[in-house]
Parts: structure tokens; sequence; C-alpha cells
């Protein structure tokens, strides 16, 4: 390894670790003790900038499932011990919001007191709880758990399942349809794949890949499109988010690592390449939306963005020097240097803080970038040692 090969390295080993210390002493232990509504049950939407928590919101139950999931996956990475977190968190979210009013799946939207105000049985929804499900059956061992992973993800099909690929957006048959869910659809059902060992899930989320790049992705630009109608014609002009671009260049990753796949996987690479190339703007951020001749559609870069482009820059070759640029971006425009466990949502161009809020959502996209993270800092570590 050449001098300057090795500073790029420690380097980027230094500011990667920073942000994998981060979430693991000061953003999870924080929301393990504040996240958590102790007195009505569940978990909270959002917190204001100073972490006190809004109360006069309605939450997502999606929300709770995220939270599920991030605690699951710190418990299983050995960070802390959120076992019985992890389990009231799923009792509240099966008794409170499966099966109202007569009717499988989970609820959308309840108020802080958890009654329901949108009874949608929303296919983005039901992919995070079938992934926080699974997730938390890998931290428990729970087999209740595992089998209401299944109800949920026989629901979805039952329910849900589109004659022409994918699934339709809730029971409503709502339009327009997203790439999105299904984007959480394939990576919930990786997840299932992995706990059970069961080849179904698998091909199931190989059928997922091939609308990815039959339908999904324009022929013309080899852009990710979000908008589409009930027969997959893209919605135009169209709208691209770039960090769903590179979210997809991790999940497709992920998913050659499992097994041998008849589908063009090894293609993923160019997804980050592609969101880079449409996405960075002129303060080095990842934006949130723009459209194909690259032209902002909103002048803001989320911070779960820059966090789905660090995780997948973690796993392509040759990215040290970008992955301390997006890692050094972070604690500059987004930590919260005024709270140690929070963080400032979105800026706009000129790095100004846009949003006044701190949502709970963003706590699954921290912890999953931190997990690669742990995974790339320890293969390091196993070098160093050899």
């Amino acid at each position: 390894m050449t001098a300057i090969a090795q500073q790029i390295s420690i380097k980027t080993d230094s500011y990667l670790k920073q942000y994998r210390d981060w979430c693991h002493y000061d953003m999870l232990p924080w929301w393990l003790e504040n996240g958590i509504d102790r007195q009505k049950g569940g978990f909270f939407e959002q917190f204001d900038l100073q972490g006190n928590a809004d109360r006069n919101c309605t939450r997502r139950v999606r929300v709770a499932s995220r939270q599920i999931y991030s605690f699951s996956h710190a418990h299983t990475l050995g960070w802390t011990d959120a076992k019985a977190t992890v389990l009231n968190g799923i009792d509240w979210l099966i008794e409170r919001t499966w099966g109202k009013n007569n009717e499988p799946g989970f609820l959308a939207r309840v108020d802080d007191d958890g009654k329901a105000v949108d009874q949608t049985r929303d296919l983005y929804d039901h992919a995070f709880h079938i992934l926080a499900l699974a997730t938390a059956y890998q931290a428990t061992k729970d087999q209740q758990i595992l089998g209401m992973a299944k109800n949920t993800l026989d629901f979805v099909e039952e329910a849900l399942s589109a004659k022409n690929g994918g699934w339709f957006e809730n029971q409503n048959y709502g339009q327009p349809r997203r790439q999105n869910p299904h984007m959480h659809m394939f990576e919930a059902l990786l997840a299932m794949f992995e706990v059970s060992g069961d080849t179904a899930y698998l091909k199931r989320a190989d059928q997922v890949a091939q609308l990815l790049f039959e339908q999904l992705i324009d022929s013309k630009t080899r852009l990710l499109f979000e908008f589409f109608d009930t027969n997959w014609k893209p919605q135009i002009p169209a709208q691209i988010e770039p960090g769903h671009m590179v979210e997809w260049a991790w999940l497709l990753h992920r998913r050659n690592s499992f097994a041998a796949s008849h589908l063009n996987i090894s293609a993923a690479s160019k997804f980050l390449q592609f969101g880079e190339s449409i996405g960075i703007q002129e303060n080095g951020l990842l934006i949130d939306t723009c459209n194909i001749q690259r032209e902002p559609i909103t002048n803001s870069s989320r911070l779960w963005v820059q966090t789905e482009w660090l995780k997948a820059l973690l796993i392509a070759p040759g990215q040290s020097q970008q992955i301390e640029h997006v890692c050094q971006q972070v604690f500059q425009h987004y930590i919260n240097l005024s709270h140690p466990a929070l963080w400032v949502d979105a800026v706009n161009s000129k790095n100004q803080p846009i949003v006044d809020k701190v949502p709970a959502s963003v706590v699954y996209h921290l912890i999953s970038a931190a997990a690669q993270a742990e995974e790339n800092l320890s293969t390091i570590n196993s070098r160093n040692i050899s």
C-alpha cells in the first residue's frame, strides 16, 4: 500500500469510526430511553431540536416498525440489550393496529392515544412491518414473531398482488403506483430469507428485481423512475430520487451475497454511479429529488439520503475518499451539536437547515448505515491484525 493510500485509509477509518461511534454511543441510547412513549405506548413520531416529543401529530404506524427494526438490529450487533423494548413494541403494534374493523393488515396512522386515524392497508407500511418482524425474530428467536411476519406477508400477497407485476399501493388500488414500496418489499423478502432459509422468499425477491430492471428503470436514461400508472407506464415528467438509486445499489449487493441469481445483479454498481452523476449538488450533498436533466425539483438534501449514499459507498470498491467526504458532510451539516443524539433532518443548497423537527423514522437509516460501517471497520481491523 502506498503512503497516500495509507493516509486515505486511516482518514476514512477515523471518520467512519466517528459515525459508527456516534450511532452506537450517543444516538442509540438516547432513542432507547426517550423515543418510547412510556405513558401511552408505542413510539413517538418526532421531536423538536431540543429533544421534546411532539404529542400534537398523528403517528405513522410504520415508524413503530422502523424503531423495532432499529433496536432489533442494534441488539443483534451486540450494541445494547433491547429485547424487552422490541417485545413491548411488537405487542403494541399487533394489539393496537392489526386486524381492526375485522380486516387483516395494519392500520396506517393512529393518534397520540393510539386510536385509528387512517385505516388504509398500505404496501409501503407493510414492507416495514415484515422487515421489522423478521429482524425482531433474529434478535429474540421468538417463533410467534416469525409467524406474524409470515402472516403479514401472506396478507400482502393475497390482498395487494397485481397480475402485471409487484403489488398495488393499498386495498383501494390507489395511484400512482410507486417503486419505493417495491424496493422495501425486496428488502423485507431478503430479511425473511435470511432468518428462515426458505428460498421461496429469495425467488420472490428476484421477481421484484426483474420488475425493477424491466419496468422501473428507464430504458433510455437508465435512471430509476418513481411513479407509474396501473400498467407501469411512467409518470411524465419523471421525478428522480438519487437516494433511492443508491439504496437499490446496496440492496442488490446484499441479494448477490446470498446466492447466485439469473438476473444481472452485478449491475447494482451502476446505480451508485448514476445516482451520483445526477444527484450530487455544488455543496457536495446528494439532493432529494431532481428531473432527468439533473435540475433540482426540491431544494433540499435530507440526512437519510446521505446515509444511504454512505451504505452504497461502503460496499463499492475504491471509494475511500468519497466515504471520507460523506462522513464529514454528515457531521458538518446534519448532526445537531446542541444535542448529542439528534440531527438536522434537511438542508438547502446553501447548507442552511430547513426543518425544525427530528423524525423518528430516520433512526432506521442511521442504524442501517452504522451496521454496514461496523462490518467495514471490523474487516479493516482484521486485516491490520493479520
